[in-house]
């Protein structure tokens, strides 16, 4: 999205929500549990002033238990709640906190949150059959909408991001969620840092559904091994790597490769890249450049978030070596 219209959307969205805050009880902020600092809003509680929240950790059954323990207890103060919109995980718990703001008078609460991150699937579940349109790319609800319950009502607005995303390590999650389209941030490049993560954070998950070896390599060289292993080539048998990073994409976004946290707590409060040199330089690996050879297929991928080239080469240049992951079906 150019970076004129995504202003125009963040405008738009935050003034909506100046406009109705005063229309209702409570804002049920919405982010995704397995990022819930990367995927909030930063500008939402000055923008919300005083007004009661509820912080709902989204898609809670696609991050691990006790990822989920540690960011409630993290975010206690913001009243975090866990939640599965689509099995209806905490929604009762959601009920009875929200009611206590209402005085005793029909609910009436807003919901907000970055793009993609489940609200549409939230109200579709409280609002029974009233049905929203919903999908995996950000910004299909398009404008306020009002949803009647047997409960009260509830207020639903686009989705509005941060002004800067904050860089290659939001920008990759953010890509991950499918919080951002692939016009935002390269999707090879996010595929390659995402499989980095997973390949320290669970390497046997790779193993189960691609069949890599666990072996010391970074991203770039994870997402050949999965091209290979998938047999995905393009003509002239160069790996399609575009291919296997959707591929990748969707295996993660739809829990395929099982719950997977893509930040922790602790990790947040010193930063990412202060969380021990070997995590570290698994994750940089994601940014060095693989062999030399035909592998490719399209033209060359943006740099990490686009309009931040230097530092994604940066890290290419300075990133550890690594040996290449292979499939385990090579050597069968």
């Amino acid at each position: 999205m150019p970076k004129g219209v995504l202003a125009g959307h963040m405008a738009a969205g935050e003034g909506a929500l100046r406009r109705h805050l005063r229309d209702v009880d409570i804002l049920w902020e919405i982010c995704d549990a397995r990022c819930p600092h990367t995927s909030r809003n930063p500008r939402l509680r000055r923008l919300a002033g005083q007004k009661p929240r509820l912080l709902l950790l989204g898609k809670a059954d696609l991050a691990p238990e006790r990822d989920v323990a540690a960011w409630v207890t993290a975010l206690r103060e913001e009243r975090a709640l866990p939640i599965d919109a689509a099995s209806g995980r905490g929604m009762q718990r959601l009920w009875a906190m929200s009611a206590e703001t209402a005085g005793g008078r029909p609910l009436k609460a807003m919901v907000v949150g970055i793009p993609n991150v489940g609200k549409s699937t939230l109200l579709t579940r409280v609002g029974g059959r009233h049905k929203l349109a919903t999908g995996a790319r950000p910004g299909v609800t398009r404008g306020p909408q009002w949803i009647e319950t047997p409960a009260g009502r509830l207020l639903d607005l686009p989705g509005i991001l941060a002004p800067r995303i904050g860089g290659p390590e939001a920008a990759w999650r953010l890509l991950a969620i499918g919080a951002v389209d692939e016009g935002a941030v390269d999707p090879q490049i996010g595929a390659a840092a995402l499989l980095a993560w997973i390949a320290v954070e669970a390497p046997r998950r790779l193993e189960e559904r691609y069949g890599l070896e666990s072996e010391a390599g970074g991203g770039d060289l994870l997402l050949e091994a999965v091209a290979a292993a998938r047999g995905m080539r393009a003509a002239g048998g160069v790996l399609d790597l575009e291919r296997a990073a959707s591929t990748v994409l969707a295996d993660f976004r739809r829990g395929s490769l099982g719950a997977i946290a893509l930040e922790h707590p602790a990790g947040w409060r010193r930063g990412v890249s202060r969380r021990g040199a070997g995590r570290a330089g698994t994750r940089r690996a994601a940014f060095r450049p693989a062999p030399a050879g035909p592998r490719r297929r399209g033209g060359g991928g943006a740099a990490f978030p686009r309009r931040q080239p230097a530092p994604a080469r940066a890290r290419a240049g300075s990133a550890p070596a690594g040996r290449s992951h292979r499939s385990r079906r090579s050597h069968r």
